[in-house]
């Protein structure tokens, strides 16, 4: 209901809105608001496009950079402490006919294994008298030190009864050493190395004797034996006396009854620390193992137990502490980590010819890989075991867990010689591994001598062992031709690289190698005088 003044009140008011409303949208004002929106919605347009392109390429940068080995990061300690188990799986070649070997037949040897042990590494151990890390970081250089530490635990197989006749190393390696001696400087180091230990070219022993010890006194030869310990078998001590007058205690009788109770205590702590090592094998991942006094339980290759001689080849592998390697930690180079800028405190290896490329320090260290790895490029690796560097380039593709990677293979001539015929397989870059000029012989295609990285003092020679793909893969043919019962195969004997490629992260390292004997005619010595002129026999893979 409305008064009498009702109409004329609601033409007034749209005039005056109309007005208003016309004004309004001509206000200078308004028109700074208007701009001012477009202005703030276009902003907004062109940042939101900014973070949709770029913020996939920033988060990308910001992952990249947490890949560095940098203090007290995730990615140091998943370096120093692997998510993922690694293993050691091991073979053997037992010899099936010695006696015919050494009236110069040709070797029959029959695959035995495999045998797996879990193998953990300490990269950061503390010493236990300085207390200090065994791995530091340069403070003015892109570097990072380490000494690692390795401990194998069997996981599977029975090495402890399983024999297997393999070359007698440490013999092998004597006449190595003496084979170029004349006359009666030859003929007595020849008798005792025939008289001390084992005497035979080929040995039985279970494959744990092989890898961490067994009883021979011939590498123990020039060690000082415990007055307590009688001379070893066939040994006669000339300087004997037989002298039962044990009233009287001299001045010697009570040196040789201390250096008796000092041996005594250290039987007591070898023995000790075999439990402590079996402790440790036996314990959980979780045990921090870089405070272990380490001391206790490092052995040498070869030492007197119980007055008698053990050695083995991987003796002084287990627990030991390992040369220093220096590489790139990646904090100011991320394309740089792993790379291995020393080794043993020096930037070259001293083995291989001097001042060239194979004598020079380099390539990836094996897990430690930077990221953004390209199907195009070549990597190089370097493998202490090798005693080298070694060339890797992309085969496939390949998944884990389905998570793609990048498969990384040697090439076929990877170890081909320099003097090869075989265009495939030559290689004149390996040159500079063959050291004949220093009296070392130079192997075919596939197998590399390792003499020169054997060499100490006490063995200027060497010790005479080669390496190789398992059942000479990709080797020169005659050296199947050689040995009976070898079938390379590429699935079960190549070595292989599986890499996430954006990460860089390892997904599977399969480096397989061969360690053979090599066995040489020597006519002055009558076991080795039926053999050929030169048989590298396979014992290890």
């Amino acid at each position: 209901m409305s008064g009498p003044h009702g109409r004329g009140d609601v033409k007034s008011f749209n005039r005056n809105n109309a007005v208003i409303e016309r004004e309004g949208c001509q206000s200078p004002h308004t028109r700074n608001c208007f701009l001012a929106t477009s202005v703030m919605g276009c902003l907004v347009i062109v940042l939101g496009l900014l973070v949709l392109t770029m913020a996939p390429s920033f988060l990308s940068s910001m992952i990249l950079k947490s890949l560095a080995l940098s203090p007290g990061s995730d990615r140091l300690a998943s370096w120093l402490l692997p998510p993922v188990e690694a293993h050691l799986t091991a073979y053997a070649f037992n010899l099936t006919n010695p006696d015919e070997v050494l009236k110069g037949g040709k070797p029959v040897v029959q695959e035995v294994g495999p045998f797996v042990y879990r193998a953990v590494t300490v990269k950061d151990s503390v010493d236990s008298e300085t207390g200090k890390s065994q791995m530091n970081y340069d403070s003015l250089g892109s570097t990072i030190t380490y000494r690692p530490r390795k401990i194998y635990h069997l996981v599977s197989g029975d090495p402890d009864s399983t024999f297997i006749t393999v070359p007698n190393i440490p013999l092998l390696t004597g006449f190595s050493g003496i084979r170029d001696s004349m006359g009666m400087t030859k003929g007595i180091a020849k008798n005792v190395m025939l008289n001390n230990g084992r005497g035979t070219p080929f040995v039985n022993v279970s494959f744990t004797g092989l890898l961490w010890g067994y009883n021979d006194e011939l590498p123990c030869f020039k060690h000082t034996r415990p007055e307590e310990c009688p001379p070893p078998d066939g040994e006669i001590d000339i300087f004997s006396e037989d002298d039962n007058d044990d009233d009287d205690w001299g001045d010697e009788d009570w040196k040789r009854r201390k250096r008796s109770t000092e041996n005594e205590a250290l039987i007591r702590s070898r023995r000790s620390s075999d439990e402590d090592l079996s402790r440790i094998k036996r314990s959980s991942l979780d045990l921090d193992l870089r405070r272990l006094n380490f001391s206790i339980l490092e052995k040498p290759k070869a030492e007197l137990v119980n007055c008698r001689c053990q050695w083995g080849l991987f003796r002084d592998k287990n627990v030991t502490i390992r040369k220093p390697v220096t590489i790139n930690h990646g904090m100011k180079d991320l394309s740089m980590k792993g790379w291995v800028e020393q080794f043993d405190s020096s930037t070259t290896l001293g083995w291989w010819e001097d001042g060239s490329t194979c004598d020079q320090v380099g390539g990836q260290d094996g897990a430690t890989l930077p990221p953004l790895v390209s199907q195009y490029q070549e990597m190089e690796m370097f493998i202490s075991l090798m005693c080298r560097k070694i060339n890797l380039k992309f085969e496939k593709i390949t998944t884990h867990s389905e998570l793609p990677s990048y498969r990384f293979i040697p090439p076929v001539n990877a170890l081909g010689s320099h003097t090869d015929p075989d265009p495939t397989k030559v290689n004149f870059a390996n040159s500079c591994y063959c050291r004949g000029s220093k009296g070392f012989s130079c192997l075919k295609s596939g197998v590399l001598n390792l003499e020169p990285c054997k060499v100490t003092p006490d063995l200027p020679r060497g010790a005479p062992i080669a390496l190789s793909f398992p059942h000479f893969y990709q080797a020169d043919p005659s050296f199947r031709e050689a040995v009976e019962g070898l079938r390379p195969n590429k699935t079960l004997h190549q070595f292989y690289v599986d890499i996430e490629p954006t990460l860089g992260f390892p997904l599977a390292i399969r480096p397989r190698f061969q360690l053979n004997a090599i066995i040489r005619k020597d006519p002055d010595i009558a076991v080795m005088s039926n053999f050929p002129d030169e048989l590298v026999l396979p014992f290890l893979w």
